[in-house]
């Protein structure tokens, strides 16, 4: 036990085995960027020179057209399948409400809603909505259908996790 203790550490973690730079002084090597340009020049002029030997190949105007107009109605029809933004739930009236609500995602659990009538205030979901009838699921399972009429607003009350 005295002799594991009396020695000293084999490897210390301050200890680097990397040697110093030889080259401590950083201006001893200096390219010039002057030189580096001209070379770059030559070769441009000599790439210039094969380029032109090479003779051009005529092509047809007409062919290039059609591919440009239908090159366009494609980028078109891309721009017309991108995502349209959605007005806020708030800024809408009801019946675009309830058709967000009939068209909300399938991925997405249903959104808990407040629908307020005449008489009285119903928590639920949007189950069904035709021109006319809405029918609303409670939490409970059990649904009720509106009239169209007797709805006075719907409000979300948001996704429950």
């Amino acid at each position: 036990m005295s002799k594991k203790k009396s020695q000293h550490p084999l490897l210390y973690v301050d200890q680097s085995f990397s040697r110093t730079p030889s080259n401590n002084n950083m201006q001893e090597v200096y390219t010039n960027k002057r030189e580096q340009k001209q070379g770059d020049d030559i070769r441009r002029k000599i790439s210039l020179s094969k380029k032109e030997s090479i003779e051009p190949i005529p092509i047809e105007i007409n062919n290039s057209e059609d591919f440009e107009s239908s090159s366009s109605t494609q980028h078109q029809e891309r721009n017309k399948t991108a995502f349209t933004r959605v007005r806020p739930f708030k800024d809408m009236d009801l019946t675009e409400r309830l058709d967000y609500l009939i068209n909300f995602p399938k991925v997405l659990p249903p959104v808990p809603c407040v629908f307020y009538t005449a008489e009285r205030n119903y928590q639920g979901y949007l189950k069904e909505y035709n021109g006319s009838q809405v029918t609303i699921q409670f939490h409970d399972q059990s649904s009720k259908t509106f009239p169209i009429d007797e709805l006075k607003n719907v409000i979300m009350i948001g996704i429950k996790k």
